[in-house]
């Protein structure tokens, strides 16, 4: 999958090829890997596309003395992964080289961290200030939605009474720690809290621990809730997490995209500098940015050429926590986009993310420069078709 990343910067955590690294491909491994924060800081992460791939490198691994955690089969994806315990004093960057180079075949990496991207804002104000559906031409009845549609984030919390007409099927992949659930329960009632999608089945992956060092989730974890999708037919997955680049997501991400799998990402909130955040990223991911009422870009929003469009993600008034609360990020832009990708009758015909992207991008309003450009995308999408 091509990916919007600095062409100074290697593919280590990328498919090696066959053969091995040379040294200027391992020095620009480490710069990849400094400051960048980890999930688990003392791990190795390996994709496998054979058994034999697998027991081969397991063997030699271990000779070399890492330590097996943990291996999956991951059916959805068609992929097996292992985590490996490092050596001690062994790096990121030569543990990866290490992997590549016992197993031609297999994508290494470290287990980089992906966080939430909102922020709560002021408390219930009265009354409140509502204009997000609004903007993007979303019926106060809501929508019935055409497919099933999941999320990768946080813990939900079902119990809230704004989910309680919900049809919400959970799966915990934070290792039985998962963290507080207001970021997910928000993005839940977003999709299918009153007003919202209809009739419509979510899975909610939990990958948020409470014992990452920040508030998110591994790559591992990330991949393992798409391998899950996969297997209970998900097409459309919400993924309001960002991070950097990682060779392991990629590949899993590319897998299931290439499986008929649509997924909306938020740009990230490290701000307008900031280098481009992953899964948004990624060619074949759908980025969404954050904008207020005035159509004006989210202060901290991540920009860059892979943007593909805008949605109202400035305090955006959600009901479900605190008693109401207005919250800001491109996490919260991101649910607007799969929304209306679920409910539009088009995404039924086709299976494709450019056929997709191009069709909302048929409905979308123009804002900022004249045509695409990276701080707004192809602009604001807007509902074009009757609601059931």
């Amino acid at each position: 999958m091509r990916t919007l990343r600095p062409l100074f910067l290697a593919s280590v955590f990328g498919v090696a090829l066959a053969g091995c690294q040379t040294g200027s491909d391992i020095w620009r491994s480490q710069f990849d890997v400094a400051g960048e924060a980890l999930a688990n800081d003392t791990n190795i992460v390996v994709l496998l596309s054979s058994e034999q791939a697998a027991n081969t490198l397991l063997v030699n691994a271990s000779r070399r003395g890492y330590q097996l955690n943990k291996k999956w089969d991951l059916s959805g994806l068609d992929l097996i992964m292992m985590d490996f315990e490092r050596p001690e004093g062994v790096s990121g960057p030569v543990a990866i080289s290490d992997m590549q180079g016992m197993e031609p075949s297999a994508t290494a990496g470290v287990d980089h961290l992906f966080t939430i991207q909102a922020q709560e804002g002021d408390l219930l104000a009265v009354p409140p200030r509502i204009y997000a559906g609004e903007l993007v031409g979303w019926p106060l009845e809501g929508c019935t939605s055409n497919l099933s549609i999941g999320i990768i984030d946080g813990d939900v919390r079902t119990e809230a009474p704004e989910l309680s007409g919900a049809s919400i099927t959970e799966r915990d992949f934070s290792g039985g720690s998962p963290a507080a659930g207001d970021h997910a329960t928000a993005i839940a009632d977003l999709l299918v809290g009153p007003g919202k999608l209809k009739n419509t089945k979510l899975f909610a992956a939990s990958v948020v621990s409470s014992e990452t060092p920040q508030t998110g989730a591994g790559a591992r974890e990330l991949i393992l809730a798409l391998d899950w999708m996969l297997e209970s037919d998900v097409r459309l997955v919400n993924i309001s997490l960002a991070g950097p680049y990682n060779a392991l997501l990629d590949k899993a991400v590319g897998r299931a995209v290439d499986r008929g799998m649509v997924v909306v990402a938020a740009v990230g909130n490290d701000g307008p500098n900031a280098e481009p955040q992953y899964p948004a990223a990624f060619d074949d991911v759908i980025a969404v940015t954050a904008v207020d009422r005035a159509l004006q870009v989210y202060s901290d929003a991540v920009q860059g050429e892979h943007i593909d469009f805008s949605a109202p993600g400035v305090d955006v008034f959600v009901t479900s926590i605190n008693d109401g609360q207005y919250l800001s990020g491109t996490s919260v832009a991101a649910p607007f986009v799969t929304a209306l990708i679920a409910s539009d009758p088009f995404t039924l015909s086709s299976r494709r993310v450019s056929e997709i992207r191009r069709h909302i991008s048929e409905s979308a309003v123009d804002i900022g420069p004249v045509g695409r450009d990276p701080i707004f995308g192809t602009g604001l999408p807007k509902r074009t078709w009757d609601c059931d």
